[in-house]
């Protein structure tokens, strides 16, 4: 009886075996590739054989289960080309398709107005499919001819539900057509489009697409879009995240949301035009998505239009509204909440009610906030936003405005919280804890502006909202929230995508597990001789330990896993000579021996005399002979001749010292008359132009007593910084006087122009001046004034003049056809900037 038992057994074992060799198998051709599809069954896996497959049908309604899915996969991916007119269409539940590429089309079908889909997800009967996978592959520049650009392709179309796309790369698209589109508005099989489809797309990479004309002329060039105006206010429950979207230009719509309650997050936005656009539907979240439009044409941040929508912990980094015409387009800014229209059908615009728009972050935008756009002409819309919260938002550099009402939103309306820098905005300052700062608020990092140890932004969060429990980084909130998109320190480690993630966590090829890293970003730091702190970013994937090899440098912590900011304090270099740190971050033992450094070097105090060759000064103390700027430089030290003026009695009492080139300053020695009876307080300022802007280095500093009265010479430190011109203000003496009298200044530095010029990167932008694009290549510079330009001077970065020209035009540019490679500093109406050409 155990002996037939085992027989029985052995058989079942054979079956099972020639079960799974019969629907697990290599096809080599289209006759083998259907027959093996009619025999599908749960568990079967079909595998494309590598190389070429020309004008391929795959058309298939079968349903697997979740355990034991039908694959159709290719030997290698990667190997496996689909070619000419090939497509697939896919029916039935836990279908998966993924490994092929797609390229060289030809003699693509056409049916009236539209060319078949290259990937459906329904078959050739309308059945849908439920459950089913689109994975790892690539389309590559799979158009139409010139003569098909304007036909409707649409490269993938999405039915039924519970479907996902995923580490996919979608490449070159150029013609009118979504890469991903679904309508919702198919009733084939019983299924209702009002239920939600629970779409997932997710890690891939969507790259070069072209406009056919100018970007925005044509509709329909979007990446994705979820819904039409018709199905608009149906919940689809989809979700976009983790995506790469790069060297993108098409239309005003990237993505386009026509459903509700979808959810777009933890996307990266690179060197595109267009926007991330909320059209039609209600109720979605946008939210730890990261920006970069490089300040591209016509390229803005996130649209809304509609009712209960959440945006938040979005980045967003040199959007530009102008159009390729000159105008300015009404639809861009870094976030643009439109008007609505009064009885709106659904293919118009509805009213915005309800949203919440809170704790993002603007750097470099021509415009913050557009609030109450209207973009229709016939009927304009007038339905003001309703019950619209703009809250502990933070923007700095905005050249434009940061927030800027065209129309004032009604109801419960608010805008508190949020802060800016270096821009203006139609705000009340300091109401509702609106404020406005000048310096400090966040700090360019090595990937993006992020908050330093000092910025008001910290813990300045006001209100409740309780969705905001983290950052973008994915670091959590705690305490009394940082206004912006980023929490201080919230061991957050997601960053935005570049293109060398593309193939390793996103895109084709990319697989969701990294291979073992560990790298920091930068790999060196130069700081200043006082005392304070420096940050850095490792990038890992694996657990660390972190050291020193020196006893002037701390760092906040000693190990970690995945990736972390780090932050370094320093003490006081005091020394003549710049001392240099090494910081090692090592794997844990058991992993990959992982290990990388940085150096961290802190310069040192320059002890040179620098010559000064002028004075000039305002408010000069008069009638007495022996007083006047002149004195304030002689090299002699008497109590006879000296430099004064009467603070309590004129607007300003100030001396500028001339350098003659910018340096780098460390300290300023001054001999103060009657030094031993009172001291004297006062500013200094430094500038590389002689008419500004001036940089403040010292506020309200006092002296202090010196028995040696004037003969001792008092140091106060500048911390290294660069300028040519250096300026002292008077506040007046600690006996009530406004007098602060100097016998002599000596300033100390480097002696050597700094070839660097100290420029500083804002200061083109802080007037209103852009240039674009950058890089550039194989293009010239243009340059955007809100006046005439005037001279223009190029350098480069050893302080040579390449170029000189006058623009008398508040548009021009800079001929880069005969410039090499590299970054160059332009010069226009006194301020700095750099380009870079490639």
């Amino acid at each position: 009886m155990e002996n037939r038992y085992v027989k029985v057994f052995t058989f079942l074992l054979v079956l099972i075996a020639f079960h799974n060799h019969t629907y697990a198998q290599i096809v080599n051709n289209e006759s083998e590739l259907q027959t093996a599809i009619t025999n599908a069954s749960a568990g079967t896996t079909i595998t494309l054989a590598n190389g070429t497959w020309t004008d391929i049908l795959i058309n298939i309604n079968k349903n697997g289960t979740q355990t034991n899915p039908i694959t159709i996969t290719a030997e290698t991916p990667g190997s496996v080309f689909f070619e000419g007119n090939s497509r697939v269409s896919m029916g039935g539940s836990y279908i998966i398709f993924e490994g092929v590429v797609f390229q060289n089309p030809s003699n693509l079908d056409v049916n009236g107005s539209t060319i078949e889909p290259v990937i459906a997800l329904r078959d050739s009967s309308k059945n849908e499919c439920d459950h089913c996978t689109v994975t790892n592959i690539k389309i590559d520049s799979y158009n139409g001819t010139a003569a098909q650009e304007t036909l409707t392709f649409k490269w993938i179309l999405v039915y039924g539900q519970y479907n996902e796309i995923s580490y996919s790369s979608f490449i070159g698209k150029h013609g009118i057509g979504s890469i991903i589109n679904d309508n919702r508005n198919e009733n084939t099989t019983g299924s209702n489009f009002s239920e939600p489809d629970f779409t997932k797309i997710h890690h891939n990479y969507f790259a070069d697409r072209t406009p056919i004309r100018e970007v925005n002329q044509d509709n329909d060039q979007d990446a994705i879009r979820i819904g039409n105006s018709s199905t608009s206010l149906h919940p689809s429950n989809t979700e976009v995240y983790n995506n790469f979207f790069y060297n993108w230009s098409g239309e005003v719509e990237i993505i386009s949301n026509k459903s509700g309650e979808n959810k777009y997050y933890n996307n990266t936005f690179r060197d595109y035009q267009g926007t991330l656009t909320l059209r039609h539907g209600n109720d979605c979240d946008v939210y730890n998505n990261f920006f970069f439009a490089e300040n591209n044409l016509f390229s803005g941040g996130i649209r809304v239009i509609g009712e209960g929508h959440k945006v938040y912990n979005n980045y967003i980094e040199g959007v530009n509204s102008e159009k390729p015409d000159g105008g300015n387009t009404k639809t861009a800014g870094a976030i643009n909440v439109s008007n609505g229209q009064e009885n709106s059908p659904l293919n118009r615009y509805f009213q915005v009610k309800d949203a919440f728009i809170v704790n993002n972050t603007f750097v470099n935008c021509d415009y913050g906030f557009r609030i109450g756009t209207s973009v229709s002409s016939d009927p304009v819309l007038t339905l003001p936003p309703e019950n619209l919260v703009i809250a502990n938002n933070i923007m700095i550099n905005t050249a434009d405005n940061a927030v800027d009402e065209q129309t004032t939103p009604i109801g419960s309306s608010i805008y508190e919280g949020n802060i800016t820098q270096n821009g203006t905005w139609d705000l009340a300052t300091g109401t509702n804890n609106n404020q406005i700062v000048t310096n400090g608020l966040l700090e360019n990092g090595p990937l993006y502006y992020e908050l330093g140890a000092n910025s008001p932004a910290i813990d300045a969060a006001v209100g409740n909202y309780s969705f905001v429990t983290t950052d973008i980084l994915e670091g959590n909130r705690s305490g009394t929230p940082d206004a912006g998109a980023e929490e201080f320190n919230s061991g957050g480690s997601r960053i935005p995508y570049t293109t060398a993630d593309v193939g390793v966590s996103i895109g084709f090829g990319g697989t969701g597990v990294d291979t073992p890293r560990l790298t920091t970003n930068p790999t060196s730091i130069n700081v200043v001789r006082s005392a304070g702190s420096t940050s850095f970013d490792i990038d890992a994937n694996v657990d660390w330990t972190i050291t020193d090899d020196a006893n002037w440098l701390t760092l906040n912590i000693t190990s970690g896993s995945n990736s972390t900011m780090v932050t370094a304090n320093f003490t006081e270099n005091s020394t003549p000579a710049p001392r240099t740190a090494t910081v090692t971050i090592t794997e844990v033992t058991g992993g990959s021996n992982l290990t990388t450094m940085l150096t961290i070097t802190q310069s040192n105090i320059f002890t040179e005399e620098i010559t000064i060759v002028g004075a000039t000064a305002i408010g000069t103390e008069q009638g007495k002979p022996n007083v006047g700027p002149q004195f304030a430089w002689d090299d002699a030290i008497t109590a006879t001749e000296y430099w004064t003026g009467d603070a309590n009695t004129e607007p300003e009492v100030s001396i500028t010292f001339d350098l003659s080139c910018i340096r780098i300053l460390s300290q300023i020695g001054i001999h103060i008359l009657k030094a031993d009876e009172r001291t004297i307080n006062f500013d200094i300022d430094v500038s590389d132009d002689e008419t500004g802007p001036f940089t403040n280095v010292l506020t309200n500093q006092d002296s202090a007593i010196e028995t040696g009265a004037e003969n001792t010479e008092q140091f106060f430190d500048l911390n290294n910084v660069t300028g040519r011109y250096l300026k002292f203000t008077s506040n007046g003496n600690s006996a009530g006087s406004g007098f602060a009298s100097i016998v002599e200044v000596n300033i100390y530095g480097n002696a050597a122009c700094d070839s660097s010029l100290g420029v500083d990167d804002n200061l083109l932008s802080s007037k209103g001046i852009l240039l674009y694009p950058i890089p550039a290549k194989n293009q010239h510079i243009t340059i955007q004034a809100n006046d005439i330009i005037g001279s223009v001077e190029v350098y480069d970065l050893r302080g040579r003049v390449i170029l000189k020209k006058q623009i008398n035009s508040n548009l021009g540019q800079i001929e880069t056809d005969k410039l090499s490679t590299g970054t160059y500093i332009a010069k226009i109406q006194g301020a700095y900037g750099r380009f870079i050409i490639q």
